[in-house]
């Protein structure tokens, strides 16, 4: 049994995917094991993921193209570490991640999912800024508005996610209905700076946000509109609405990642010369590192 269990499931990620891995690699906290599922790719992701020999990767390959929910699911129930830890196959951890969060949970037994802050990055590997805030829902009406927590920036206690298992029939925002299903009989925290880097500028975000605010209409018109009454629910999807048809304009008009950047809180340069070290030193992978041609 490891302490940490971080679960990759891996989508045709190859242009990102030995980033991600090799930031795992590079933790400073080393009791680990890394779980790679991959969900029937057609590019090189297989080929990538297999160049990596560190013997604490796991990687699982059947083929079938199942979704995102039900490969986390799966990832749980293999988990063999006290804690798991989410990540995408795009995204990069900061070195001292594990153990940020780690030492935080063993701390704090009444939590039961940690969060960090995140480092806004684009394809280009350059950093454009920074999110996060501490405050979390103190009502259903807050968190069917937004929930606060950067889902591959989340560890969990593993008997927590087993408890707590994806909706399977949520190909979408399935941490969305995930937090609302769970966050009043459970205890989350954010810790108050940046342990992820995550990817999104430059990524084609609109047709991402249609599908997930349908989605999450749905959610709120299945599950929660009698409890939030029909003025909160009609008021909710109306927002999103409004906000597809602006992503809609913005990327017609190729300014979609303005939009984007606008989320982010920009860095002094003091702070963005401090995150490009963090970045760099995350993905560094040594040559004398195994290393498998494609």
């Amino acid at each position: 049994m490891v302490t940490v269990t971080v679960g990759l499931p891996v989508y045709n990620a190859a242009p990102y995917l030995a980033e991600a891995i090799q930031s795992v690699i590079n933790q400073s906290f080393t009791d680990w094991e890394l779980v790679v599922v991959d969900d029937g790719s057609t590019d090189e992701s297989l080929a990538i993921a297999r160049s990596f020999t560190d013997p604490r990767i796991k990687l699982i390959a059947d083929g079938k193209n199942t979704g995102q929910s039900v490969r986390l699911n799966q990832i749980s129930r293999m988990a063999t570490g006290k804690y798991i830890a989410r990540m995408d196959a795009d995204d990069v951890m900061t070195v001292d991640r594990l153990q940020t969060q780690v030492h935080f949970m063993n701390e704090h037994s009444e939590v039961d999912l940690v969060s960090s802050y995140v480092y806004s990055i684009g394809t280009d590997n350059k950093v454009y800024g920074m999110r996060g805030t501490t405050h979390l829902p103190q009502t259903l009406g807050e968190a069917v508005s937004g929930f606060p927590i950067v889902h591959p920036a989340v560890l969990t206690r593993r008997s927590w996610s087993v408890a707590n298992p994806y909706n399977e029939q949520i190909p979408r925002v399935q941490d969305y209905e995930l937090w609302l299903r769970t966050w009043h009989t459970s205890r989350f925290f954010i810790i108050n700076r940046p342990l992820l880097f995550y990817r999104e500028i430059g990524i084609p975000y609109k047709n991402k946000y249609l599908r997930s605010s349908a989605q999450i209409r749905h959610i709120l018109e299945t599950q929660y509109r009698t409890e939030l009454g029909w003025r909160k629910t009609y008021q909710i999807k109306t927002k999103t609405v409004l906000k597809g048809a602006l992503y809609v304009l913005f990327n017609l008009l190729n300014r979609e990642d303005w939009l984007l950047k606008r989320r982010n809180r920009p860095l002094s340069s003091e702070d963005q010369s401090v995150a490009e070290k963090l970045l760099a030193k995350a993905t560094n992978r040594p040559k004398i590192a195994s290393f498998s041609p494609l």
